[in-house]
């Protein structure tokens, strides 16, 4: 007791560096041991859900046209992705009617919960030198938005 009432300054800042340091362990604890919630939080609450068939069929129909080579559609949280490879024959406005056609295909719910991304390559068109002249575009549509945004390219 005497050494402690000799340097009570030290021990004044010991005991608030003891504390600190339990306060940020508290809270480090909590921010890395999540409580078991999803990695989206509660985003994903009310949202509509997609049958996988009208993926499949969509992507089938895809499939089928002449100018597309292949198709994947996949979800992630609330965002549908179409990522297309197209005949070297095909042009960029022919390839973007396609991909807002594939809007179609979705239920007007669907269509108001999710974004949709689109990634279309063109199959590569190779020169006389070797160079490639293929296109590759993307395009954004959110539910908020009638329209695509595409990129400049």
């Amino acid at each position: 007791m005497e050494l402690i009432k000799r340097h009570k300054g030290l021990a004044l800042v010991g005991g608030l560096t003891i504390v600190l340091v339990v306060i940020l362990l508290i809270i480090f604890s909590r921010m890395i041991f999540s409580t078991g919630k999803t990695k989206y939080g509660d985003r994903l609450n009310n949202i509509v859900k997609i049958n996988k068939k009208v993926l499949e069929d969509n992507k089938k129909e895809l499939e089928e046209l002449d100018e597309v080579k292949k198709v994947t559609i996949r979800t992630q949280g609330k965002i549908i992705y179409t990522i297309m490879t197209v005949t070297d024959k095909t042009s960029k406005d022919k390839a973007k009617e396609i991909a807002k056609n594939t809007i179609t295909k979705y239920d007007e719910k669907v269509i108001e919960c999710y974004d949709f991304e689109f990634l279309i390559t063109q199959e590569p068109i190779l020169d006389k030198d070797g160079n490639d002249s293929a296109y590759t575009i993307s395009g954004t549509k959110h539910p908020d938005n009638e329209n695509i945004s595409w990129t400049r390219n």
